[in-house]
Formats: structure tokens, C-alpha cells, sequence
């Protein structure tokens, strides 16, 4: 049995598993601009990431928030609020060039510089953008639970492919690496912060509010995953991607049944 769920009383020690929940990102982003992988793999990896993160927005944070609170209309509400937000948010960003920032350019190109000025900006934007839900319902579960080892995997593994996919894609789309390695070491650093912040915050709030935030965090992370990380895993290839998301949802059910 894998048992690290111990009480976090320390931000050091909350900034330290932020830490290792953006490794995927580092990691990724490196593959994706040095050792660029085919269309086929990469929308494989997508696929599997849709799987643990939607696992882990529904599994490991949905379901155990909405019984702690303080009424079930209050935080179904609250779960829309937080897919509405991230989806107007989207829209916003993505007409003025970042709707295809995970892309990696084999089907789908990213906007260049030169055909949509300010491109980069929307799409650097977007990619901090994605990483939010993500950091607020880690800093939260680790203040009211401490490290859910299943809930920091999918976050690090889901972020692996994201990042390989973006960056491949913002590498055919002429970004150079030095501004793609900024724009994912600055994703990496705001993410651990936002993570801090979230474990500082829950410390003074009720358990109830606590899990109306992750009720929010899970429904923007639904949103996130079904409008940049789904696309690419299911177009054009590979056959059977329903089936392989649901391999990663099985791996991490899996995971976190080995962790109780």
C-alpha cells in the first residue's frame, strides 16, 4: 500500500508538493522541444491525461467535496460556476489566438506571430490560465488532507503531455525555445505559488467554503480538460482514444485505491 497522505502544517512543506506536481511540466516541456514525438503518440498521452484528470476532478475531488458542504445546491453551483468561469475565459483568450495552444501542430497549427499578432501573449495567457485549477484544489486538499499521493500523480502525469503537446506546438508555430521554456518555467513557478496561496487560505476557512472551492477547482478543471487536452487526443488519431482515456481513468482509480 503507498501511504503518504500525512498532515501538512507547514507552507515549505505545501510548496515542496507543488513542486513535484509541475515536474510534468518541466519534463514535458523538454520533450516536446527536443525529442518531438509523432501526432499518434502525443494525442495517446493526451488521451490518457483526459482519463486522470478527469479522474481526479471527479473521483478525487468532486465526489468527496459535495458531502462536506454545507448544501448540495450550493455546491453543484458551485461546480458550474467554476466550468462556466473557465469556459467564458477560454472563449476570450481563444479569439485572439490561443484556442489551440495545446496543439502540437501535426493537425492543427497554433497561430504564428506573424499571421495573429499577440498570439503569444493570448497564448502564454492561456497556458497559466490552465494551470489555475489545478494549483487551487491541491493547495486546498493539502491543507484539509495533506499529499493525496492519487491526486498529485494525475496532476504530474497529466501535466506531462499538455506540456509536450504545447510546446511541440508553439515550435512549429516559430517561437523560440528560449520564450517557450519561459513561458512553461513561468507556468511552473506561478503554479507552486498558487498552490502555496490555496494551503494558506484554507487555513481560515470553513470546511464547508473548503470544499466549495474544490467543487469550483474540479468544475474549471472538467472544462480545462474537455476544451484543450480532448481535441487533440481525438482527432484524427489514434483509434480507440475513448478507450485509452478510460485506461488512464482505470490507472488512477487504481492508484488511489493502493493509496488508502
Amino acid at each position: 500500500m503507498i501511504d503518504i497522505c500525512t498532515t501538512i502544517t507547514s507552507l515549505p512543506s505545501a510548496l515542496f508538493w507543488g513542486s513535484i506536481s509541475v515536474s510534468g511540466i518541466i519534463v514535458g516541456a523538454l520533450i516536446g522541444i527536443f525529442a518531438p514525438l509523432t501526432h499518434r503518440a502525443i494525442a495517446a498521452t493526451m488521451a490518457v491525461a483526459a482519463g486522470l484528470l478527469l479522474a481526479a476532478a471527479t473521483v478525487e475531488l468532486a465526489a468527496k467535496a459535495i458531502t462536506l458542504t454545507s448544501s448540495l445546491a450550493g455546491g453543484f453551483a458551485a461546480l458550474m460556476i467554476g466550468a462556466v468561469g473557465f469556459s467564458w475565459a477560454n472563449s476570450v483568450l481563444s479569439s485572439v489566438g490561443a484556442g489551440d495552444r495545446k496543439r502540437c501542430g501535426s493537425c492543427v497549427s497554433q497561430p504564428s506571430e506573424t499571421s495573429n499578432p499577440g498570439s503569444g501573449n493570448a497564448i502564454a495567457l492561456g497556458t497559466a490560465m490552465d494551470a489555475i485549477p489545478e494549483a487551487l484544489v491541491l493547495g486546498l486538499t493539502l491543507k484539509g488532507h495533506g499529499p493525496e499521493a492519487a491526486l498529485i500523480a494525475a496532476i504530474a502525469l497529466g501535466n506531462l503531455p499538455e506540456a509536450i503537446s504545447g510546446s511541440a506546438g508553439m515550435q512549429a508555430a516559430g517561437r523560440s525555445v528560449k520564450w517557450i521554456l519561459g513561458v512553461w518555467g513561468t507556468v511552473a513557478v506561478g503554479t507552486v505559488v498558487l498552490t502555496g496561496a490555496g494551503f494558506l487560505v484554507a487555513g481560515s476557512l470553513s470546511p464547508s467554503l473548503t470544499a466549495a472551492l474544490q467543487l469550483f477547482g474540479a468544475g474549471a478543471l472538467i472544462a480545462m480538460v474537455t476544451e484543450t487536452i480532448i481535441p487533440e487526443a481525438v482527432h484524427g488519431t489514434p483509434k480507440f482514444a475513448g478507450t485509452i482515456t478510460a485506461v488512464g481513468f482505470a490507472a488512477l482509480l487504481l492508484f488511489a485505491v493502493l493509496a488508502e
